[in-house]
C-alpha cells in the first residue's frame, strides 16, 4: 500500500473514531517518511489515553520538524497537569498569544500571562486583542482597559470583540446599545454557533420583544451554540411554559451544558420539587458550582435544618455571594443570634456593599 493510500485510509478510520487502527496506519506512515503522519500518530495515542507513548511520540514528531506537533503535545502537558510545561514550550516556539493563554487558563500565573499577551498584542497576532481584553475584564477593577481592548479589536472586525462589548453592555444594565454591538458582530459573516446568539437573545427579552428573543433561542438550539438548550429552557420557564423549558433542561443535562444541574434544580425548586431540585443543586456543588450553595441553604432553612443552611450560606459567602450574608443574617436574627449579625457586616463590607445596605445590616 502506498504511503498515501495509507494515509487516507488512517484518516477515514480516524473520521470514524476507531482510533487504535488509525494509530497503527499513521505509525506506519510515519515509518516510511511521510510527513506530519508522526503527529497524527501521537494525536491519535493522545486521544487514546496512552500519554507516555503519545508524548514520545510528538517529541519525535517536534524534533523532525513537523509544526502541529507542538499544540498536540501542549495540550497533553495541559491534559495531565503539567501546564507550566505546556507554557514553557509555547515560550520556547516564541508563539505568545498560545503562552498567555495557557499561563493564564492552566496555570493561574496572571501576571507571566499578562506579560504574553502584551507581547502578542505587540505583534499583532490574530485575536489578540480580544483574548487579552477577555482576560483582563475578569479583574472588575480592569474592565475599562479590557473594553479599550474590546472596541480596538472590533475596528478590526473581530467579531468575538462585538459580543464581548454587547455582553459588557448587558453587564450594565443597557440592552440598547448591547444589541447594537451584537448585530453588527453578527453582521460581520457567518457566526454559526456563535454565543452572541445568546447574548442578543437576552438583549432583546430585555427590551420586552419576547417574540424576537424567542427566535433568536430556537436559532442558537438550532446551530448548536454551547449552553443553549439551558439557556432557552430559563427563558420559557419566564414565559410560564414549563414543560417545553423541562425538555430543554434534560437535553442540557445530557449533553453536559454548563451549569444545567444548577439552574434545573432551580426550576425544580421553583415548582414545588423539591427533593428532586436537592438532588440537582448538590450535584452542581460537586461540579464546581458556588451558587448552588445559596440555593440549598435557603431550601435547608425552609425545612428547619438550620445546621445544614449555615454550613450552604458559609460556603456561598466563602464564594462572594453577597446576597447570602443577608440570608444568612436573616436565619440569624430568626434563630434569636442577631448578635452574631455584626460579624457578617465586614463580610459584606469586602463584597462590595454599600453604606446603606451595611447599615441595613447592622441595623
Amino acid at each position: 500500500m502506498s504511503v498515501d493510500d495509507l494515509l487516507a485510509r488512517a484518516d477515514r478510520l480516524a473520521e470514524e473514531d476507531d482510533l487504535e487502527a488509525a494509530a497503527a496506519l499513521y505509525a506506519e506512515a510515519a515509518r516510511q517518511g511521510a510527513p506530519g503522519a508522526a503527529t497524527r500518530h501521537g494525536e491519535m495515542l493522545f486521544h487514546l489515553g496512552q500519554d507516555e507513548a503519545a508524548e514520545s511520540v510528538l517529541r519525535e514528531a517536534l524534533a523532525k520538524g513537523e509544526p502541529d506537533a507542538l499544540d498536540w503535545l501542549s495540550d497533553l502537558f495541559v491534559e495531565t497537569g503539567r501546564g507550566a510545561e505546556a507554557a514553557l514550550l509555547q515560550e520556547q516556539a516564541d508563539r505568545a498569544l498560545r503562552a498567555a493563554t495557557i499561563w493564564a487558563d492552566a496555570v493561574g500565573d496572571r501576571e507571566r500571562a499578562e506579560a504574553w499577551y502584551r507581547k502578542a498584542v505587540e505583534r499583532g497576532e490574530r485575536g489578540a486583542l480580544n483574548d487579552f481584553g477577555s482576560f483582563l475584564s475578569e479583574d472588575d477593577s480592569r474592565r475599562e482597559e479590557a473594553e479599550q481592548l474590546f472596541r480596538r479589536a472590533a475596528e478590526q472586525g473581530d467579531a468575538l470583540a462585538f459580543s464581548n462589548l454587547g455582553g459588557m453592555e448587558l453587564d450594565r444594565g443597557d440592552p440598547e446599545a448591547a444589541a447594537a454591538w451584537l448585530r453588527r458582530g453578527l453582521e460581520l459573516g457567518d457566526q454559526t454557533g456563535s454565543t452572541a446568539l445568546l447574548k442578543l437573545a437576552a438583549a432583546e427579552e430585555q427590551m420586552g420583544d419576547t417574540e424576537a428573543a424567542r427566535a433568536l433561542y430556537d436559532r442558537a438550539v438550532t446551530d448548536g451554540v454551547p449552553n443553549a438548550h439551558v439557556t432557552r429552557a430559563r427563558f420559557l420557564a419566564d414565559q410560564g411554559e414549563t414543560e417545553a423549558a423541562e425538555a430543554d433542561f434534560r437535553t442540557g443535562l445530557e449533553e453536559d451544558e454548563e451549569g444545567a444541574h444548577y439552574y434545573y434544580g432551580e426550576f425544580l425548586a421553583a415548582n414545588d420539587r423539591v427533593d428532586e431540585a436537592v438532588g440537582h443543586l448538590n450535584q452542581a456543588v460537586e461540579d464546581g458550582s458556588n451558587a448552588a450553595h445559596e440555593q440549598l441553604a435557603l431550601i435547608y432553612q425552609s425545612r428547619g435544618a438550620t445546621k445544614a443552611a449555615e454550613e450552604h450560606f458559609k460556603e456561598s459567602i466563602a464564594a462572594g455571594w453577597l446576597s447570602a450574608v443577608y440570608a444568612y443574617a436573616e436565619l440569624l436574627r430568626q434563630e434569636g443570634r442577631g448578635d452574631e449579625v455584626a460579624a457578617l457586616v465586614p463580610e459584606a463590607e469586602r463584597l462590595g456593599a454599600g453604606a446603606e445596605e451595611l447599615e441595613e445590616l447592622a441595623g
